[in-house]
C-alpha cells in the first residue's frame, strides 16, 4: 500500500494561490496552480521551492502531472510563471472550456499588471509564456480515464462552479484522491450541481471557502 503525502503549496490557511501537491507513493501530481491577488511580489505564487529542495532544478523531475480544476486565477493565475520561469515540460491537464478561457484571463492580468508596472506591482511572465505553457495542455473530458502512465490515471467529474470546472480523482494502485477544487451543490439555469460517482476515494481534498454546500 503505497504512503499518501499532502502538501498544501498555497491556499493552506488563507483564499488565493491554491496549489495541493499530492504524493501517493513514488507519484506526484500538482491540483491547480493559483495566484494570490493580494501580493505583488513572490508571496503572490505557491511556494515552488518545497518541490525542489531550494535547487536550482525544474520541476519536470518532481512532478508527473498538473491539473487545474477551473480558470478562475486564484487556481491557474500561476501556471506560466511555473511552467516557463520555473520549469516544467511535463502534461498540464484541464477542461476544454479551462483550456479556452484560462489564457485569456492570464493575458488580461499579464495587461493590467503591465500598465501599473511603474509602481511595486512585478510582472512575472510574458504573451509568449503564456502561449507556450498553454501548449503543454491536454484536454480531460468529463468521467474520462486519462493514464498518465501505467501506474498513474486520472478521472474528471462536474464540479459546478463555473463553465469548465471540474474535480479531479488520481488513482495509484488501489489508493485514490479526489480534489473538488471549487465547487457548487444549488443548480441555477445555467450550472447543474456537482456530481461524482461512489468513487469512494482514499483521501478526499474539499474546498471550504464558504463552506455553504
Amino acid at each position: 500500500m503505497p504512503d499518501i503525502r499532502i502538501v498544501p503549496l498555497g491556499a493552506g490557511q488563507d483564499v488565493g494561490r491554491s496549489c495541493i501537491l499530492v504524493s501517493i507513493g513514488n507519484k506526484n501530481v500538482m491540483f491547480d496552480c493559483g495566484m494570490h491577488m493580494g501580493y505583488q511580489d513572490a508571496r503572490r505564487f505557491p511556494d515552488f521551492n518545497y518541490i525542489t529542495g531550494g535547487d536550482q532544478t525544474t520541476l519536470t523531475p518532481h512532478i508527473d502531472a498538473v491539473i487545474i480544476s477551473h480558470f478562475h486565477l486564484d487556481h491557474c493565475g500561476a501556471l506560466p510563471y511555473m511552467s516557463e520561469q520555473v520549469g516544467y515540460e511535463g502534461p498540464i491537464y484541464m477542461t476544454m472550456p479551462t483550456k479556452v478561457i484560462c489564457p485569456i484571463l492570464l493575458e488580461d492580468f499579464r495587461k493590467v499588471v503591465t500598465k501599473r508596472s511603474a509602481g511595486a506591482e512585478t510582472n512575472f511572465f510574458t504573451s509568449e509564456m503564456i502561449k507556450n505553457c498553454m501548449r503543454k495542455v491536454e484536454i480531460v473530458g468529463l468521467h474520462q480515464v486519462i493514464n498518465v502512465d501505467d501506474e498513474l490515471s486520472i478521472k474528471a467529474y462536474y464540479a459546478g462552479h463555473v463553465l469548465g470546472a471540474a474535480m479531479f480523482k488520481i488513482t495509484v494502485g488501489d489508493e485514490s484522491v479526489l480534489y473538488t477544487g471549487d465547487f457548487n451543490m444549488t443548480p441555477d439555469r445555467h450550472l447543474g450541481a456537482a456530481w461524482a460517482d461512489r468513487c469512494k476515494p482514499t483521501v478526499l481534498i474539499s474546498e471550504s471557502t464558504y463552506a455553504t454546500t
